[in-house]
């Protein structure tokens, strides 16, 4: 899919979501986890099948997690119930409103009292049209206190060319140099970044993904 088309998407992950459910956690996920303070709170931004959301509540942070798809969100109450998780919150949100995010944002910043609050968003940005990515990075702008940090993982252009393991859906391949601008232009300072292989392999599929963790200036 080259075009993006956002209620052909959405119809896709909905479907998606209501078949493919993972319990492990991801890679970046256990990254950032090894980073972060015990009682950060955690604003995942795209949850997905909640499996990060849910291993970050499972240990210890409480945590507001955001998707689009209604499946996704029923199916990460539902999952987060039956594991009996605590301090995961599952909100049905369109991340380029920034009514939708700023609400979820001072839900969290409630939760959080005085305690460190953290923007998580794995495998988003590619999902997203030039458009989009703008949108959100430009409410992530407005939202986020000084020195807050965010962390992303994405599929960069390195990407585009490799086999995939799913297809059928939308996926733009991030140009970092722009992305990496966009936030500078936006008073964030980036703390990491690498570009690589074998971060986010799945079965037979290796992509080459962008890590970035960047700090509001």
């Amino acid at each position: 899919m080259e075009k993006k088309n956002i209620e052909v998407n959405k119809d896709y992950w909905d479907k998606f979501y209501q078949s493919n459910f993972k319990h492990t956690p991801s890679q970046f996920c256990v990254c950032v986890l090894t980073e972060i303070p015990d009682d950060a709170v955690i604003v995942e931004l795209g949850s997905g099948n909640g499996r990060d959301s849910l291993y970050f509540a499972s240990q210890g942070h409480v945590t507001v997690a955001l998707d689009l798809s209604h499946e996704a969100i029923e199916s990460c109450k539902k999952e987060s119930k039956k594991r009996d998780v605590e301090h995961a919150t599952f909100v049905q949100a369109d991340l380029t409103s920034i009514e939708d995010v700023s609400t979820a944002i001072s839900s969290a910043r409630d939760k959080a009292e005085d305690n460190t609050v953290i923007f998580y968003s794995r495998f988003v940005m590619h999902s997203l049209d030039d458009n989009q990515e703008q949108a959100i990075l430009n409410t992530l702008s407005t939202c986020m206190q000084k020195d807050e940090l965010i962390y992303f993982e994405f599929r960069s252009k390195e990407d585009e060319l490799l086999d995939k393991h799913f297809g059928g859906h939308y996926r733009r391949y991030v140009d970092t140099d722009v992305f990496y601008q966009r936030l500078t232009d936006l008073g964030y300072q980036i703390e990491y970044n690498h570009i690589g292989q074998g971060m986010a392999k799945y079965k037979e599929e290796d992509p080459f993904v962008v890590r970035i963790i960047a700090k509001k200036q």
